[in-house]
């Protein structure tokens, strides 16, 4: 009898268990009036099917019964294995998956068997069956001599629905740690006639980006503030056949006439400290919608170095050099951001100089592009 009743709690849980994900389920989709389907087996036994409407009946036909009851024979076995082996338990726990995929994830069930034998001749049993901690189905059977008594206790929906938000109240955290990248270019601000121009494609800019998030007001509050650390690479690939050079303490950029070469261009990198006032709304299901947020940031140059390269004697010579070249070490703007769902922009705006006062040309840097989280 307990193994028909197993059997039976475990198949609701599993037929009724696409809820525990935030579906609905049978009842839920086709209908509110009730009917009873009893399907009366060989040996005696009998499985209930408790339907809305005759199209709960059609969809039904969807679950592959004989796969299902094969399945849910195997994990009754091992709870009458762990009966077996622990005799004087009245208390005991499996757990296992109702449906592995390909790279090994499922539901996890969970089947808490308790027994209570007062001194009379009544018995009970009680079964608690979990799916992901979010769906249980609570089943008492009470035995009295050759009279048995079922009661199959499933949670509606609004008690599903207040679990999953305790949970995720139980859980909350204000401050949440994330990393993004950032793939765009770099562009000069002024045109000058000592600046030279830039290959778009070729000057690239790219950050590795450790972010903290605090979001301020409550789990419901699209107000964060973030922070966190960026390690940034800014390329300036030139046009022409621009050398960079540092004559009497002053950087200049010279076009040179009688070499072609094939890449000449500026490179440093930095470390900077983002402070970033961001609004980030979140879509009826949950997952993140328009996003707008900016703030400034401030950055230490950490090297720099020119490279060259260029045909000569048939060959491809290849020339890098290290030097500061008057570059400012300290760095400082501003940075704003703007997405929805995965989708996201960025723009950064050097305030400061490129080159230390009166060591260099005077322009300023512009960076722009996608911002890709992980």
């Amino acid at each position: 009898m307990k193994r028909i009743l197993l059997l039976m709690a475990i198949f609701m849980a599993t037929v009724t268990g696409v809820s525990a994900k935030g579906g609905p389920t049978i009842g839920e989709r086709l209908g509110s009036e009730q009917d009873t389907i009893i399907i009366r087996m060989a040996n005696g036994a009998k499985m209930i099917l408790q339907l809305e409407n005759i199209q709960q009946l059609k969809a039904f036909q969807n679950y592959s019964l004989d796969s299902l009851m094969r399945e849910l024979n195997t994990y009754v076995d091992r709870v009458d294995q762990m009966e077996n082996s622990n005799p004087g338990s009245k208390d005991m726990t499996v757990t296992f998956n109702t449906s592995k995929a390909a790279d090994g994830s499922g539901d996890q069930v969970t089947v808490t068997v308790q027994e209570n034998t007062p001194q009379g001749e009544v018995r009970k049993e009680r079964h608690e069956i979990r799916i992901n901690k979010s769906f249980k189905i609570d089943v008492e059977v009470e035995e009295d001599g050759d009279n048995t008594r079922v009661n199959v206790d499933v949670p509606t929906k609004a008690e599903r629905d207040s679990t999953r938000t305790a949970r995720k109240e139980e859980n909350y955290k204000s401050t949440k740690m994330g990393f993004d990248l950032d793939l765009g270019l770099n562009a000069f601000t002024s045109d000058a006639a000592d600046i030279p121009d830039l290959k778009p494609w070729g000057s690239r800019y790219v950050s590795l980006n450790w972010r903290l998030k605090s979001r301020v007001g409550g789990r419901k509050s699209p107000f964060l503030i973030v922070s966190g650390l960026e390690f940034a690479f800014n390329n300036y690939m030139f046009e022409d056949n621009i050398v960079v050079e540092e004559t009497g303490n002053i950087t200049t950029f010279r076009e040179v006439q009688d070499v072609n070469f094939q890449k000449t261009k500026l490179t440093h990198s930095s470390v900077n400290l983002p402070l970033m006032a961001l609004l980030q709304f979140q879509r009826e299901n949950g997952k993140d919608g328009f996003m707008i947020g900016a703030g400034p940031f401030v950055g230490y140059r950490l090297g720099s170095h020119t490279k060259l390269k260029f045909q000569e004697d048939g060959r491809t010579e290849k020339d890098k050099t290290r030097d500061s070249y008057n570059l400012s070490d300290l760095q400082y703007g501003v940075e704003g951001v703007v997405g929805y769902g995965s989708l996201n922009l960025f723009a950064k705006y050097n305030m400061n100089d490129l080159f230390k006062d009166n060591r260099g040309p005077q322009t300023n840097v512009v960076s722009f592009g996608l911002r890709s989280l992980f």
